[in-house]
């Protein structure tokens, strides 16, 4: 905390017409801050940082953020056992304080059912896949996509979800995530993570996901590749081994965080 706000302060005071000060920390993370709305500077010879609270920067967005996804999504506030502390929402809204969040998981929910949980907002992420192979929905193509080949694929319900996210704000920012590895889960998926399901994997449903994100230019939060394996879903999950327990939970806001900030306008921060 010290080293950031002392690096806030000498940016602003040596360029003070700047509209934007970036902040190179020593761990090699980079926050940029909007000067136009910083008020005053504070210095501090100690460490003000309460004991055992990890050294974050906050940022306000005063914007609305809508999650689209399935029970992993949708448990981060509607666990009634208690099981894990926080869910990667309320992670990530620790570091990316959006004013409003509206939380359209659906458990057991498949990309199809998105569609109509489609509400107006700013800010959208899409957290599905792992309800679709579950349920073998048909992986399709990326042409499927493109042309909106009605076939009841995922692939055509993805490009749906998206257009009606444009048809109720054609401004809006979008997040695409692919889902995160699991396996198990009491026969309704592989014992293995790698593993088919009627000849479908997982993995078809991402590449997917990765050819919509990059055709449309949006961030991927690139939860299949980034939050665990065969070896260590089961420690970072409340089961075995789809839903996230509090460490898996992190590991999927460690992810999100960034690929969200690609996206955040400065006027929309505060």
């Amino acid at each position: 905390m010290k080293t950031t706000i002392f690096a806030l302060a000498l940016a602003a005071a040596t360029v003070a017409t700047a509209q934007t000060a970036t902040v190179h920390e020593k761990s090699g993370n980079t926050t940029t801050y909007n000067t136009t709305l910083v008020d005053s500077i504070t210095f501090s010879e100690t460490n003000v940082m309460p004991a055992n609270v990890p050294y974050t920067t906050q940022i306000t967005i005063d914007a609305h953020w809508c999650a689209l996804g399935t029970s992993i999504t949708y448990l981060n506030d509607y666990d009634k056992q208690g099981r894990f502390e926080k869910g990667y929402m309320d992670r990530t809204l620790d570091q990316l304080h959006f004013t409003k969040m509206t939380n359209q998981g659906i458990s057991g929910g498949c990309i199809k059912s998105a569609y109509n949980q489609v509400i107006k907002a700013d800010y959208y992420t899409i957290e599905h896949g792992i309800n679709d192979w579950g349920q073998f929905t048909p992986v399709g193509t990326f042409d499927d996509y493109l042309n909106k080949n009605n076939n009841d694929s995922f692939a055509y319900w993805y490009r749906m979800v998206i257009d009606r996210i444009f048809a109720v704000n054609p401004k809006a920012k979008i997040v695409l995530c692919t889902p995160r590895k699991a396996y198990n889960f009491s026969g309704y998926l592989p014992a293995n993570c790698m593993g088919d399901l009627n000849g479908i994997f997982l993995k078809d449903y991402v590449d997917i996901i990765r050819q919509i994100a990059e055709y449309e230019g949006f961030p991927l939060a690139d939860f299949y590749a980034e939050c665990g394996g065969q070896r260590d879903l089961a420690r970072m999950s409340m089961d075995t081994a789809l839903h996230p327990n509090d460490e898996g939970y992190q590991m999927m806001a460690n992810v999100l965080i960034p690929a969200m900030k690609k996206v955040i306008t400065f006027d929309s921060q505060k």
